[in-house]
């Protein structure tokens, strides 16, 4: 811009002087002081004029590398050559780590199996924009979040296509909490049928129970009768058992945490299975790592969860095996592990497996109650339950817990 204003005042000097000489008859001297004075003033204001539009140019950009949205640049073959402060804190990678990567290494395997990739590059070379879609994305550490994507197209003067940014929000949080108020509202759903229900059954399951326990005071293990009444007693215990179940998951969770040991605790619901029936040969191994910090917890209701990890985990065992019991502190945090070598979970179950009522149980064997009670009860001390499986090889569920030290 400084040439072109340079040029064009040079272009007019010669009429300048012409104008200046002839019609206002100033003389020669006077006049290349006046040019000298209109050239400063001029170089003046372009020196405003850059200094303003640097200062524009620097505001934006400002803005576009501390965003703390995620602000990514592509060229046409879908390399990385923009990557923002906000980039940096949401997928954990320096700008230097991947500038010149294709953007797929962020895209999770089984969504590039399902065709997200090409879906994102054909909407936005069709359309020239994408607004708001709502996916996940995999960061450096392997941690998949959500994300909402804004994408669009940028061209050129002569408006073709140079290369497209991209937009991406974290919404994690925002997904969690949405979860959660499903959850809860499904919860206050369940407990108006499961009151009603439990009402209107436990007057006439008592009756019931009641007099199959009567009669069988009365007989002997060999009368023909005895089977049956059993079979009475033993569905009703269990349809009971059943709706108690139901009501105390319906119900909203109270904790009392105070300071615990967690090896303390594992110590004890572990000596509890010291001698495992079921006509199985399993044993409990426990690596249980010492000096572990106590932490505020609910002994109660943790009792509650490893008891139930491991009657799963005998149940998943044929009839030979073991149940392994680990407990670390890493990075904060108080880490147990199950693990047994039992038949495994398939793994299209395995994102069923913490739903309410999802059971892969025979029928008799669990209310599908038990994994999502755990799940709760770990979600209100502010931990994690995470599991692997392999079918035959076994399933490995590892509770996470932060501590405060």
């Amino acid at each position: 811009m400084e040439d072109m204003v340079t040029s064009a005042l040079k272009k007019q000097e010669d009429y300048l002087r012409k104008t200046f000489s002839e019609k206002y008859k100033i003389p020669e001297s006077e006049i290349d002081k006046i040019l000298v004075e209109v050239e400063s003033v001029i170089n003046q204001m372009v020196a405003l004029v850059k200094e303003g539009k640097s200062a524009h140019e620097k505001f934006f950009s400002y803005i576009i590398l501390n965003s703390i949205d995620a602000i990514i640049g592509f060229d046409n073959d879908q390399k990385i050559f923009l990557w923002n402060k906000g980039a940096e804190t949401i997928f954990g990678y320096k700008k230097s780590e991947i500038t010149g990567k294709d953007f797929s290494m962020l895209v999770p395997e089984d969504l590039i199996e399902k065709g997200e990739v090409d879906f994102l590059i054909t909407e936005v070379k069709e359309k020239g924009f994408l607004a708001n879609h709502e996916t996940e994305r995999i960061t450096k550490d392997g941690k998949r979040i959500n994300v909402s994507i804004t994408r669009f197209v940028v061209t050129n003067d002569d408006e073709e296509m140079i290369g497209s940014v991209g937009i991406v929000r974290d919404i994690t949080v925002i997904k969690n909490l949405e979860k959660e108020l499903r959850e809860k509202e499904k919860l206050a759903l369940i407990g108006e049928v499961v009151s009603s229900i439990a009402h209107n059954l436990s007057n006439p399951l008592n009756i019931i129970s009641g007099n199959a326990d009567y009669l069988l005071l009365d007989k002997k293990e060999d009368d023909p009768e005895y089977e049956e009444l059993k079979t009475i007693l033993d569905e009703a215990t269990r349809i009971t058992k059943s709706i108690r179940h139901l009501l105390n998951f319906s119900r909203p969770l109270h904790t009392e945490k105070n300071q615990n040991d967690i090896n303390e605790v594992l110590q004890s619901v572990a000596a509890g299975y010291k001698h495992i029936n079921n006509n199985k040969e399993i044993k409990i191994k426990k690596n249980l790592q010492k000096d572990i910090p106590a932490f505020n917890f609910d002994r109660f209701q943790l009792e509650d969860v490893f008891s139930n990890l491991i009657n799963n985990a005998i149940q998943a065992i044929p009839q030979k095996g073991e149940i392994k019991i680990n407990s670390s502190f890493e990075n904060n945090s108080v880490i147990v592990e199950i693990i047994d070598n039992g038949n495994g979970i398939v793994k299209e179950n395995l994102e069923n497996i913490f739903l309410p009522f999802y059971s892969s149980k025979d029928y008799g064997k669990g209310t599908g109650l038990g994994l999502a009670i755990a799940k709760r009860i770990i979600n209100e001390h502010k931990g994690e339950i995470l599991v692997e499986s392999k079918v035959g090889k076994g399933t490995k569920f590892t509770l996470v817990f932060p501590v405060k030290t």
